[in-house]
């Protein structure tokens, strides 16, 4: 078996979305000086490689600790639109074939081959998701979240996250820049970890998926 990280390291200087605080990762112990290594992590939850719960947006929506980990371990599906030019929403008459191919319980993850931009302007628009009508179509087909190699559901610009609301109402996760979906097949076993906090709403999260060797 292979290992394939579908996640980016989370460090100082990393991107976050636009309007969001950096985080902070300062070493308040060295072993050089104090015998052992310590660091403080100062962040929010929804920066770099994590996972949205519906009660992200959704009044009562369930928190990460309510939601089953073998929705987090299951089938990932990867849909590839990295040859739409320009990226952005995806209508559903561009993946009603790809529909055929996703089961209730996947996970579906979109590739648009914006991972190569992290770091960049470029990543803030070099990445597609489904509209309303595409996500809704998802959903009824059972899948447990969706995921880009993008920031978002929505675009940077939105002031509504509607998209986001479509998707956390009906009580799926969202899984936002997400890396290596190059490397990924059209289908494969994922582990989603996000970090175990009480009445998250959402968190970090380290991805990887389990590949024959």
């Amino acid at each position: 078996m292979r290992v394939l990280d579908l996640t980016h390291a989370f460090d100082n200087g990393m991107p976050v979305f636009p309007g969001l605080p950096d985080p902070s990762f300062e070493p308040i112990a060295k072993v050089e000086e104090d015998g052992y290594a310590m660091t403080r992590y100062a962040m929010l939850n929804h920066i770099g490689t994590h996972i949205d719960a519906p009660a992200h947006q959704i009044a009562g929506g369930d928190t990460l600790d309510e939601i089953g980990l073998e929705r987090l371990v299951t089938d990932a599906v990867r849909i590839d639109v990295s040859h739409r030019d320009p990226h952005g929403a995806i209508p559903l008459r561009e993946i009603r074939e790809q529909l055929d191919d996703v089961r209730a319980g996947d996970i579906v993850l979109f590739f648009s081959n914006n991972a190569r931009n992290y770091g960049t302007e470029a990543y803030w628009t070099g990445w597609s998701y489904p509209d309303a009508d595409a996500s809704r179509a998802l959903i009824e087909r059972g899948v447990s979240a969706i995921g880009f190699d993008g920031p978002s559901a929505d675009p940077v610009d939105s002031t509504t996250m509607d998209l986001h609301r479509i998707w956390l109402s009906a009580g799926r996760m969202i899984l936002e820049n997400v890396n290596n979906l190059d490397q990924l097949p059209a289908r494969a076993q994922l582990v989603v970890a996000p970090m175990k906090v009480a009445r998250a709403n959402g968190a970090p999260t380290r991805i990887f998926a389990l590949l024959p060797d």
